[in-house]
């Protein structure tokens, strides 16, 4: 608890400090600049089709239209999975509490889940480094499944679609220009984009609603083999839903998937029911000497 206390302690010294400049900052906002919550591109000028599943999703934000605000994103639920850094990987497990967040501008993610007889997991990856953790935020210890994790992070809907708007801004995912691989087509009447993040190829089916219903990619597994790994997406919803649960725990108009699953060469590995969706939630990734000098 103490080391917490600290953590966002320090946290909360940097985002007052940064609260303090606000008003300025939001004067300096232009649609090519960096903003408040992330890197921003304009969505006037990307490829229609893009910018239609970015409207879908709920990304494209501001009274000026821009796709970049919606950064950071925790998925929660409850489902199955299999341990894909265990080795070998090992049987479907049930999971009373799945929660994974991510940051798009980092990039970054923590997944943090609930196990059989209550053990917990958290797993962090922030830019090429990872680390565990026994709690969010306590005794972290390090991890080789950087390269994994961070594969992971642009099989989410939101995170597809983020990356394909910046290629199609012809900007990096940091804001600055560059030309990335993207193309976009249609297979069986449906919308298909792919772009290319960090130079692995992501490819997104976008269903009747605009929604990504299936990303896809070749993913490298932490026991060294490559192998095809497909991320399905169902039953979106928001906070405006009618006779169901929102999922939009802010209600700031964001569309989550109901359901979850992921399969790897036609195996289920994944496969959770969505409870909440939570949009640009107050969450960090202080990096294991920051949470030691907490402690």
């Amino acid at each position: 608890m103490k080391a917490i206390a600290k953590v966002v302690l320090l946290a909360t010294v940097v985002v007052t400090g940064a609260a303090t400049g606000a008003q300025t900052a939001f004067a300096q906002y232009t649609p090519a600049n960096t903003g408040y919550w992330g890197t921003e591109i304009p969505a006037k000028g990307i490829d229609p089709t893009i910018r239609a599943a970015a409207d879908a999703l709920g990304m494209v934000r501001d009274t000026r239209l821009v796709i970049g605000q919606l950064n950071l994103l925790e998925y929660g639920g409850h489902g199955t999975l299999v341990d894909l850094e265990s080795a070998p990987p090992g049987q479907p497990i049930e999971v009373s509490r799945y929660s994974y967040a991510v940051s798009y501008h980092i990039p970054a993610s923590r997944l943090d889940y609930d196990g059989p007889n209550g053990m917990r997991t958290v797993r962090v990856v922030k830019g090429n480094r990872a680390w565990n953790e026994e709690k969010p935020g306590i005794n972290p210890s390090p991890s080789d499944n950087a390269a994994f994790r961070a594969q992971s992070i642009w099989l989410t809907p939101h995170g597809a679609i983020h990356a394909a708007a910046f290629a199609s801004a012809k900007k990096c995912l940091d804001g600055k220009a560059c030309d990335v691989p993207l193309q976009v087509t249609k297979e069986d009447g449906k919308a298909v984009i792919v772009v290319s993040v960090n130079g692995q190829s992501y490819k997104t089916t976008l269903g009747a609603d605009n929604r990504p219903e299936r990303v896809e990619t070749v993913i490298k597994l932490p026991s060294g083999t490559s192998q095809n790994i497909v991320a399905s997406y169902s039953a979106y919803r928001n906070g405006t839903s009618t006779g169901q649960e929102a999922l939009d725990k802010f209600h700031s108009g964001t569309y989550w998937p109901g359901r979850i699953v992921h399969e790897i060469d036609g195996n289920k590995v994944l496969d959770i029911t969505m409870t909440e969706g939570w949009s640009n939630p107050y969450v960090i990734f202080p990096e294991p000497e920051l949470l030691a000098k907490a402690k």
